[in-house]
């Protein structure tokens, strides 16, 4: 049940984190907006998820994952439906980043609830259960937009991202347990001192741990917000038209989809590293084939080997970093890292913006990001070889 209904609040957060990349193209046609005022937009976005991941996972910690997660998803849900009355430049910001803030925040407790509800040796599939929830939403929101053609009204997806994460907000309420393991470890330190966060980031030898998962989750993130924000919108500067980019994000999601449950019972089964080295050269590869190929097959092929191992790349990292964290101190690591990785989401939408303005194509944009898939793949794989998990 825990699984399952993080996986729902998963699909409607991966349905938000998409919509405003899948609405770019209409909004600066329809707002007058330049490229680069539109990346002020998405960067608003991950700015939020960046500050909201660190707070909510911190609270996570204090208050338990369920609560803040019920508030998150309230922020998430209000925050959605005011974008669908922003009216200039400002408002998009104040809401995007308001929504960023409920989304940062769900997400460390998600992957907690996930973790601390599978068996030890199946943490791997039950996160990656859960987080396939964020590429389905992803591409269930994208189908609706390709299917919609030119005729769709971009506020619709903001109704949508608004309504939806407010219906489901009753059910969490009243169907998804709070962890055990949370609650029995609060129960058993309730008169205890609460760490401070530099303890639990970097206490009992987690130091280079943390570091080497902040340098992949950053360099991670710069690719899947490139590709979540400015797919659409690349895809559209190559010659595509809206719908047709709208069906590249459609498959591009589906292998994230794929890949985040495949990669995670092969991470389950051994070999985490292999599979990290194979996905991160994979994303290398799939990024310079979507900048270069030119067919609309082509291209979805490319996609869907960007998705399979970005995402499901950054799921075995997800995967990772609860093992390296005690219970009471599990939000507040994952949230850190997920908080520090943000910034490579919002170099990643930034710099494609300064760089479609200067005029470079969109296979120069995409190839660019190669070399952070290199770096985020070598910092991974430093995280398997150098420690033991501290807590099963």
């Amino acid at each position: 049940m825990t699984i399952f209904l993080c996986f729902l609040a998963a699909l409607l957060e991966g349905a938000d984190i998409v919509s405003m990349g899948l609405a770019a193209p209409s909004v600066a046609k329809t707002m007058g907006f330049s490229p680069s005022q539109v990346s002020y937009i998405l960067t608003a976005t991950i700015v939020g998820m960046m500050t909201g991941a660190a707070v909510g996972g911190r609270l996570g910690d204090r208050f338990g994952r369920k609560r803040i997660l019920l508030v998150a998803f309230a922020a998430l849900g209000v925050s959605s439906l005011a974008t669908a009355h922003a009216a200039d430049l400002e408002q998009f910001i104040l809401v995007r980043l308001l929504c960023g803030l409920g989304l940062g925040a769900a997400f460390p407790n998600l992957i907690s609830l996930a973790a601390e509800a599978s068996a030890p040796g199946r943490r791997a599939t039950g996160v990656g259960l859960m987080f396939c929830g964020q590429p389905i939403g992803g591409t269930l929101l994208a189908l609706f937009v390709a299917s919609q053609g030119a005729g769709l009204d971009w506020r619709m997806i903001f109704y949508l991202g608004g309504i939806l994460p407010l219906m489901l907000l009753p059910v969490l309420i009243l169907a998804l347990p709070e962890s055990a393991a949370f609650r029995e470890a609060k129960a058993d330190q309730e008169a205890a001192p609460r760490s401070p966060v530099a303890t639990a980031l970097f206490g009992q030898g987690r130091a280079l741990v943390t570091l080497l998962l902040w340098a992949s989750y950053g360099f991670t993130q710069v690719i899947v917000y490139l590709i979540n924000n400015w797919l659409p919108t690349l895809m559209v500067a190559k010659g595509f038209t809206v719908q047709q980019a709208g069906l590249i994000s459609a498959f591009e999601n589906m292998g994230a989809a794929a890949g985040c449950v495949a990669l995670a019972v092969l991470a389950d089964r051994g070999g985490r590293g292999r599979v990290l080295a194979v996905a991160y050269l994979a994303i290398a590869v799939g990024l310079a084939g979507l900048g270069a190929a030119q067919g609309f097959w082509p291209v979805v092929g490319a996609g869907i080997i960007v998705g399979f191992f970005a995402i499901g790349g950054q799921l075995i990292l997800y995967t990772l970093a609860p093992a390296y964290y005690p219970t009471l101190l599990r939000s507040t690591g994952v949230g850190a890292a997920v908080s520090v990785g943000r910034l490579g989401g919002i170099a990643g939408p930034l710099a494609a913006g300064k760089l479609l303005a200067l005029g470079t194509a969109p296979a120069g944009v995409l190839i660019a990001a190669v070399p952070c898939a290199l770096i985020a793949g070598a910092a991974a794989l430093g995280v398997v070889k150098r420690g033991e998990v501290v807590e099963p």
